[in-house]
């Protein structure tokens, strides 16, 4: 919802600076957010259970990933993008609206795919490993503490 809101934000931005984008364009682009939020959510389902960080709600900006968390997330983030690229390739490979949106279509449809099995996956390793989670938050500075 909030990834939605900002493009209507930095829509109304663009409008204000004189840039018109058309209809298309706009549905266009919360199409491949929608998409690519997918395979975002299903990174974020499994890396916070398989890296679970507390959080300090005082220094939230700092940031509490560990360098492996974000060493991995800088490997996977363009790798879950791929699957868009695709779209935008087969739009221009084809010269194709059509293709453009079969390929996206198909992306969202194993995006979903992606969601669910990673959700299910999140919800099984949290049940088996609900010990060691919460010993890492408790150690964690974030909001499980350990007196």
């Amino acid at each position: 919802m909030f990834i939605y809101l900002e493009v209507f934000i930095l829509t109304g931005v663009t409008s204000l600076f004189g840039v018109n984008l058309g209809t298309a364009q706009i549905l266009e682009t919360l199409l491949v957010i929608g998409v690519c939020s997918l395979y975002m959510l299903a990174l974020g389902n499994i890396s916070s259970v398989q890296y679970p960080r507390g959080l300090n709600p005082e220094r939230v900006s700092q940031g509490g990933a560990s360098s492996r968390f974000q060493a991995l997330i800088m490997l996977l983030y363009p790798v879950s993008l791929v699957p868009v690229l695709l779209a935008y390739v087969a739009r221009y490979a084809f010269n194709s609206e059509l293709a453009f949106y079969l390929v996206l279509c198909f992306a969202a449809v194993v995006g979903a795919v992606l969601y669910w099995i990673a959700m299910e996956s999140a919800v099984s390793t949290a049940t088996h490993h609900r010990e060691r989670i919460m010993r890492d938050l408790s150690n964690a500075d974030g909001p499980i503490t350990s007196n």
